[in-house]
């Protein structure tokens, strides 16, 4: 009877080794399932993050792009517009350049003939023409008529003092 019980209490005890045999090998079984859930799941969040990343960058590539073209609109109206200023501007300029000249031009000549007719100049009036001879000359480009008579009136007509002048001016008068 000794020996049934030791059969019995051996399978027993076998049987119990088997149960916890297979208990670690479900346990590990189990372990590795859960690490493979976790892997998947790791894997899901990387595609999850790297999809919203990748929509993220679409998305703003696409602002960035839309504000970018309006910017250069932007600018490219605003270049267009100052170069139209400026042509419209270096007109003007022309215009008002050519306009001066002829101003200047017309009363080199007009003092010129007027101190040819009293036949003297002062130098007050010598001052005078030269200041309206240089930037005519000089910045403007002018000569011929208006030259002539600043070289006439510096170097041929005799210089004479401011009463001297007027008593002649009456006299021409």
């Amino acid at each position: 009877m000794h020996d049934i019980l030791l059969v019995i209490a051996g399978g027993s005890l076998i049987t119990a080794f088997l149960k916890f045999i297979e208990f670690v090998i479900e346990r590990f079984i189990h372990k590795k399932e859960r690490k493979e859930d976790k892997a998947e799941n790791i894997d899901d969040l990387r595609k999850e993050m790297k999809d919203h990343i990748e929509d993220t960058n679409r998305e703003w590539k696409e602002t960035l792009c839309d504000k970018n073209s309006a910017l250069i609109e932007e600018l490219r109206t605003a270049v267009l517009k100052l170069t139209e200023d400026s042509n419209e501007r270096a007109k003007f300029e022309k215009y008002v350049g050519e306009s001066l000249m002829a101003l200047t031009h017309d009363k080199l000549v007009h003092l010129g003939k007027a101190y040819q007719k009293r036949g003297a100049i002062t130098v007050a009036e010598q001052s005078n023409l030269t200041l309206l001879y240089r930037p005519y000359h000089d910045g403007l480009g002018g000569n011929h008529d208006g030259e002539t008579w600043y070289n006439y009136c510096m170097n041929e007509l005799p210089i004479v003092t401011e009463e001297k002048a007027l008593e002649m001016d009456k006299k021409n008068a």
